[in-house]
Parts: C-alpha cells; sequence; structure tokens
C-alpha cells in the first residue's frame, strides 16, 4: 500500500511539474509558470533570489525549463512511480492468492527480461569501447541525467544489472514445472472449508479433514440400521474383537467410536 502511494505521489509530482510548473514568475505584462529542474534544485545552487534575478535579467535561468520539456531525470521518477504503483497491487494479489500467472505468459516474461539485460550490457560494452558517439569517446552522462556521473561508473552499473537481469531470467526458463494436482480444502484462500454436513455433523471428536464414510453415514443418521457392507467385508461370520472398520480404514469415526476397530 505504501509502494502504492509512493508510486503515485511522484507522478503526480513530474507530471504537474513538467506540465503545470512548479514555479511561476510575475512579469510586468503577464504571468509565466516554468518547470523546476530536479537536478539543479537538489544541488542546493538555485535559490529563489539567484532564480528571480535570472528571469528578471534574462528571462531564463538555468534552474528552470519551459513547460512540457520532459527530460532523462523525469523520466527515471516517472519510470520509479509507474513500476511502483504497478507492482504494489499485484504484490497484494499474489500474496493473496488471487493472482495466477501461467506458465506460458511467465516464459513470455522472461524472454522480456533476457532481453532487456542483453540491452543493457550491450549499451555498457559500446559506450566503454565509444560506439555511441562519433569521436569515440563515452557519452556525457551528466547531459542525459542531469547529474556528474563518471561514465566508468555508468558502464560498470549498466553491465553489472545486465548480467544479473540476464542471470534471473535464463534461471526461469530453464526452471520445470512442478505443478501438482490440489484438493480443494488445499487451495489457497479455502482455509477452514466444511460442507453443510461437516458443519451439522454429530461427531464432535473430528472437526477438520476430509469425512470418511463412517462420519457421513453418521450425519445421515443412517447408523442406526444394519450395514450390510460392513458385515461383508469382514474376515469372518462373527463380529472379531479388533476388526478393522472399514468406514473410516482404520482411521477412526462415529462408526467405530473413533477406535478404527470394533470390539
Amino acid at each position: 500500500m505504501i509502494l502504492a502511494v509512493i508510486g503515485v505521489l511522484l507522478l503526480s509530482f513530474v507530471i504537474y511539474n513538467v506540465e503545470v510548473g512548479l514555479y511561476y514568475f510575475q512579469y510586468p505584462d503577464e504571468l509565466v509558470h516554468y518547470k523546476m529542474e530536479l537536478t539543479e534544485i537538489f544541488s542546493g545552487s538555485c535559490s529563489k533570489a539567484n532564480i528571480n534575478e535570472d528571469l528578471s535579467a534574462h528571462k531564463g535561468s538555468h534552474c528552470l525549463s519551459p513547460i512540457g520539456t520532459y527530460h532523462a531525470t523525469d523520466i527515471l521518477v516517472v519510470g520509479v512511480g509507474l513500476i511502483s504503483s504497478i507492482s504494489a497491487p499485484l504484490m497484494a494479489l499474489k500474496q493473496a492468492g488471487r493472482l495466477r500467472i501461467s506458465r506460458a505468459m511467465s516464459k513470455n516474461l522472461a524472454r522480456l527480461r533476457f532481453m532487456l539485460g542483453l540491452s543493457l550490457v550491450s549499451v555498457g560494452i559500446a559506450d566503454a569501447i565509444g560506439l555511441l558517439t562519433a569521436e569515440g569517446e563515452p557519452l556525457d552522462w551528466e547531459g542525459v541525467f542531469g547529474l556528474p556521473m563518471p561514465a566508468f561508473l555508468v558502464e560498470i552499473t549498466l553491465i553489472l544489472l545486465g548480467i544479473s537481469i540476464i542471470r534471473k531470467a535464463l534461471r526461469r526458463l530453464k526452471s520445470k514445472s512442478k505443478q501438482k494436482f490440489a484438493e480443494p480444502w488445499e487451495m489457497a484462500g479455502s482455509g477452514d472449508f466444511r460442507g453443510s454436513l461437516e458443519r451439522s455433523s454429530k461427531s464432535p471428536k473430528k472437526k477438520k479433514g476430509v469425512m470418511t464414510v463412517g462420519d457421513l453415514r453418521s450425519a445421515l443418521s443412517l447408523d442406526q440400521y444394519e450395514d450390510i457392507f460392513q458385515l461383508g467385508t469382514s474376515a469372518g461370520d462373527d463380529m472379531s474383537v479388533g476388526r478393522p472398520c472399514h468406514y473410516c480404514n482404520g482411521q477412526g469415526c462415529a462408526q467405530c467410536d473413533f477406535q478404527g476397530e470394533f470390539f
């Protein structure tokens, strides 16, 4: 829940800052809104007095940008907010057992992660050997992110992150299905499910689990009648001591007074 709220706040903040403008300045003839550059603001070099002085003199400031201008920093913050706002409810549904992803869909997502990791590794290696610029030099990552970032650090981060994503994707692609049939009472969210006969059972000693034939017979008040089936399963013609109860296969039920045997 907190993750979703943070994601929505980040999205709202960036969109409002870019499309409406968090900073405004009153010119003699009009009121103009500007987008605030987050990297410049957080660097501490942009005070309100300096911004107003630059706007009065040059009608512009390095701390501000025209409305509608998206930079890499804004895209990153929007991406983080979008992922947070989407992943939070998905995680909640998965923990509650209400979100089920098919094996085919899981494989497709793993393939997408593999392509993402491969792209990150490729960009990191290409930038390290100077293939992304005409001069054969690494990219100006400070101009991309708006923060002073060494090219070597960015390249190592991209390569390591890509390798990590590729390894996880390959592990998922190589995994085998471990699906097995689940009884209704074993499914997620089923809880302590009991049918109408189980809820109204006359046997207070056995409240949980699957009802045996003996429990059902007792619940239907059939135990007052002689059962030819039980007599026919006897090893002999008489009711010998210690003969297993065939209603519950020796587990214990209302027919044998929960002893598992007839005495």
